[in-house]
């Protein structure tokens, strides 16, 4: 009987042994964000009857969302967020008002880096 507890005691510290060796600490790798680039065909000055724009946004690994102020609600993007690489079309409508106008529509990634779009408008 004796020789059951000695032996269940021993198996117990070395189990006890064996899983607190095995525990290390994870040295887990941080991933690197990768480039983050915007390429449009946005003109300088936006005619009045307004158009529609190539807009793409190559996030690789990161994730990308964008912000637009309610100074911006002439400008159509259906997608605001995503990751990876994304070719869309940015939708400016018809200038009806009489004056010229202006907004910024900002780009943003994970990685921490913006793209300011600026939208300015012929009147």
């Amino acid at each position: 009987m004796q020789f059951i507890r000695h032996t269940s005691y021993f198996l117990m510290v070395l189990l006890f042994a064996i899983f607190f060796s095995s525990c290390e600490k994870d040295q887990h790798v941080k991933p690197q964000p990768g480039p983050f680039d915007v390429t449009h065909e946005i003109p300088a000055s936006i005619p009045a009857n307004g158009g529609s724009y190539s807009l793409t946004i190559d996030a690789t690994t990161n994730g990308w969302w964008i912000e637009a102020g309610a100074d911006a609600s002439w400008i159509s993007i259906n997608r605001k967020y995503g990751s990876a690489k994304v070719t869309q079309q940015v939708v400016v409508a018809s200038n009806t008002t009489t004056a010229a106008r202006e907004a910024t529509v900002l780009i943003k990634s994970t990685n921490g880096e913006t793209v300011n779009l600026v939208f300015k408008q012929q009147k």
